[in-house]
């Protein structure tokens, strides 16, 4: 079963994600994502309350972290024709690039923890790119 559409498609859904990455992670957005995890703390702590009581507003930073890498990991094993190790190796190598340029050259803070983040983001998205592709697909 073939499911995937045209490389073309493929390509440009890459590209675009690639330039909102690099919109993410190089804007001055600090002040607006620091208010969308204490927005997202209030309401599954309060609003909805699931969230458990350790959850900490910095904790849904992370988890935002983990949810912006999941497209690079499926969209490296789709397009790079890659296993899963390699595309999440990939995506925290990126991502490791992305926090050591924060840090140096950037307003905003590198973390290393954003790194692990990232790196759990981008096997969630090669494993599930594995798991969706037919078994006759060839990765290396």
């Amino acid at each position: 079963m073939r499911w995937l559409p045209d490389r073309r498609v493929w390509a440009a859904l890459g590209a675009a994600y690639v330039l909102a990455l690099v919109l993410v992670v190089t804007g001055p957005w600090g002040w607006t994502l620091n208010r969308l995890t204490v927005r997202l703390y209030t309401f599954f702590r309060y609003d909805v309350p699931i969230a458990p009581d350790a959850a900490l507003p910095e904790h849904y930073g992370y988890l935002l972290n983990v949810v912006l890498f999941v497209p690079l990991g499926a969209l490296l094993v789709v397009l790079a024709r890659r296993s899963w190790w390699w595309a999440t190796c990939a995506g925290t190598a990126v991502s490791a690039t992305v926090e050591v340029v924060q840090w140096l050259w950037l307003p905003r803070d590198g973390d290393w923890l954003d790194v692990v983040a990232n790196g759990l983001g981008a096997l969630l998205g090669a494993v599930a790119a594995t798991a969706a592709l037919s078994p006759r697909e060839p990765r290396r």
